[in-house]
């Protein structure tokens, strides 16, 4: 297992190594997979196997998770802090659960399945299913958001599995999609 823990800065890894048995008390050297921090925002457990990268994309950077062949689909992880206006008057909870809402896009006719829950240590998941075309590539887009209220502002990880349309639905992509949903839920926020 290695702890990758990656910053703000576009291809920001700041350190990686080997750490020891896992959280899960595994041996050392059972591959596990790897704890991957983000931005000092969130950590969470990366599948065996994968390929870590990191994109820039508008001038931020953008984690990237690559699952071994065959799989097929990337996943997309970027970070944010909101720290609600001083003259909004909203406590940061309302402004973790606004963004939220509006992560699951309820306006928009391509999403679906959408899902906003809270975990009992008091972070919000919000998830939806998004079918697009782009560039005349027909994929589907996994969306996940986990957030929770830490030092006065509202701390989110978005997370994006996109794979071609066609592989939607195919068993090697169901089990790929259990696996990450698994380390989402359980991501922790920083």
């Amino acid at each position: 297992m290695a702890d990758d823990t990656h910053g703000g800065g576009a291809g920001g890894q700041h350190g990686a190594g080997p750490q020891g048995a896992g959280p899960d008390g595994g041996e050392p050297g059972r591959d596990i997979g790897r704890d991957i921090g983000w931005a000092d925002t969130v950590r969470f457990r990366l599948p065996p196997g994968w390929a870590v990268d990191v994109e820039e994309h508008e001038g931020q950077p953008v984690g990237t998770f690559r699952p071994p062949p065959p799989a097929a689909g990337v996943l997309r992880l970027v970070t944010d802090r909101v720290v609600p206006r001083p003259d909004g008057g909203s406590p940061v909870a309302d402004t973790l659960q606004e963004i939220a809402l509006r992560f699951v896009r309820p306006q928009d006719p391509r999403a679906g399945d959408r899902t906003v829950d809270s975990r009992p240590d008091g972070a919000v998941i919000a998830q939806a299913m998004m079918r697009t075309d782009e560039d005349g590539r027909a994929e589907t887009h996994y969306l996940w958001l986990v957030g929770a209220v830490r030092a006065g502002a509202a701390a989110v990880a978005m997370f994006s599995f996109a794979l071609p349309a066609l592989m939607d639905g195919d068993e090697s992509c169901a089990e790929t999609l259990g696996r990450i949903d698994d380390a989402i839920r359980t991501a922790e926020i920083l």
